[in-house]
């Protein structure tokens, strides 16, 4: 599996670098008035049109219904009794959209998800509920949003507003869940300034105990001594932060374009969407055995970020970097992350008619964490699992409806890897099936190394209306 993996990476990085006053006679004068008289009738009708066109702006429109119907199987490699093995769900979205006038716009997404085989997976909720203010000099967004940031493909550090659901860690990537927030863009010449406001904070989702997703703890700890006993782990209920204006966050963002850079600053002040793990530790009274409380707890975060990208001939440029102050900003609590810098660089290209007339997409990342203080949070951590990692991926064109992707990574530091080819084919004019096979491993407590019996295939069927 790693010499496929260094073999991908290798392909991967060689394809992307391969008015005057004038005596008239009366005569022309006529011919002149004639001229000038029709102008102005013809200004008048222009004006008649605008003043038409603007009530038609004006005019509302008809309430647009769009969304769609989505069937999801997935199946394990490897069966585990005391886990749940497969899923089997049902996801339908109803979006709704509305032109109230020429600057009220209203947006709304409902979503039902049904999983047979996990009911924790099941929910109904609003994805999105907005109103939209637009204006020559700002618009304002007011309601429950998803907030995205970031240029990198699919490692965004400055992405850090709106929570995730966890709950299957290789499947987020529409699984971002929307905040009620305050949405402001202000358009200053060439610069554009965001502030965005949450009044109150929502957690992402994780995994439950009986998920395949949840990680083992070890039934053992081992003593000062060398001696290992027996370890049994209870949780406590999430600590959050206060559940009114005193959880609220911020952020702020000032984007611009020079000279084809797409060049952003962004500043986030709130709460880690994941929680921190404190513990006690209470030994039996012969030391024989130990009961372990976890104590999950939500701290403060703010990140301050930087992002580019920048189209160059063939090329794709992108990147993006943050830095993470967390709440030990000193770095001497153990539970707590210590302050971090995570950047991405990547790089990209097309390649044209590679096989007749059927196109090449090629993607190559570097991705890396750096300590600020004390040492780097763990790989197993969700905000670290790409410590010094290489991210490759490869879209080929099968023809004008199917396509062939692989996607992999391998981290350097932790010298764990994931793996997942995929085929995509449109079925029907909105109807697609993609086949994914998910492969993971590596050292012993890793991330990728913990789910290591995780391997899977997933069958999806999604129809868009």
């Amino acid at each position: 599996m790693k010499f496929l993996i260094t073999l991908l990476l290798l392909t991967t990085s060689s394809l992307i670098f391969a008015q005057n006053d004038t005596i008239v006679p009366q005569e022309a004068q006529i011919v002149t008035d004639t001229i000038t008289s029709s102008e102005t009738s013809i200004e008048t009708e222009a004006e008649t049109d605008t003043q038409d066109e603007t009530q038609a702006e004006a005019a509302p429109e008809k309430l647009k219904l769009s969304g769609f119907l989505e069937l999801d199987h997935i199946s394990y490699f490897k069966q585990r009794d005391d886990k749940i093995n497969s899923r089997n769900q049902g996801i339908f979205q109803l979006i709704a959209d509305h032109k109230i006038n020429s600057k009220f716009n209203f947006h709304s997404a409902v979503e039902m998800r049904n999983d047979q085989s996990d009911s924790a997976r099941n929910r109904i909720f609003i994805d999105e509920a907005f109103i939209d203010y637009s204006s020559k000099d700002f618009d304002i967004r007011l309601g429950k949003q998803l907030i995205t940031w970031g240029t990198a493909d699919g490692i965004n550090p400055t992405n850090n507003i709106n929570p995730i659901d966890y709950s299957d860690i290789l499947d987020t990537d529409d699984e971002r869940i929307g905040s009620i927030a305050l949405q402001t863009k202000y358009y200053l010449g060439d610069f554009t300034l965001e502030a965005d406001f949450l009044p109150i904070y929502n957690s992402s989702v994780l995994p439950t105990q009986n998920s395949r997703w949840f990680t083992d703890l070890d039934p053992q700890i081992i003593l000062p001594d060398g001696t290992p006993i027996n370890a049994n782990y209870t949780f406590s209920e999430t600590k959050l932060p206060k559940n009114d204006i005193r959880s609220a966050q911020f952020a702020l963002k000032l984007s611009t374009v020079f000279k084809g850079w797409d060049l952003s600053m962004s500043y986030y002040n709130g709460f880690d969407d994941l929680p921190s793990f404190n513990k006690d530790v209470t030994f039996a009274g012969d030391f024989s055995s130990a009961a372990i409380t976890i104590k999950p707890e939500i701290k403060k975060l703010q990140v301050y970020g930087f992002d580019f990208s920048k189209a160059a001939g063939k090329f794709g440029l992108r990147g993006e970097a943050a830095y993470f102050q967390t709440e030990d900003k000193k770095g001497t609590i153990d539970y707590i992350d210590n302050p971090f810098f995570w950047y991405v660089v990547g790089i990209d290209r097309d390649f044209s008619n590679v096989i007749g007339e059927n196109n090449l997409f090629v993607l190559l990342q570097w991705v890396n964490i750096l300590a600020a203080k004390g040492d780097l949070p763990p790989n197993t951590n969700m905000n670290a699992i790409f410590q010094k990692s290489v991210v490759s991926k490869i879209d080929l064109e099968l023809n004008s409806i199917s396509k062939l992707s692989l996607q992999a990574t391998y981290d350097f530091t932790a010298k764990n890897y994931y793996v997942q080819p995929q085929y995509s084919r449109q079925i029907a004019d909105g109807l697609n099936l993609n086949v994914f096979v998910d492969c993971l491993g590596g050292k012993k407590n890793t991330f990728f190394g913990n789910y290591d019996k995780n391997d899977r295939i997933q069958v999806r069927l999604k129809y868009s209306f």
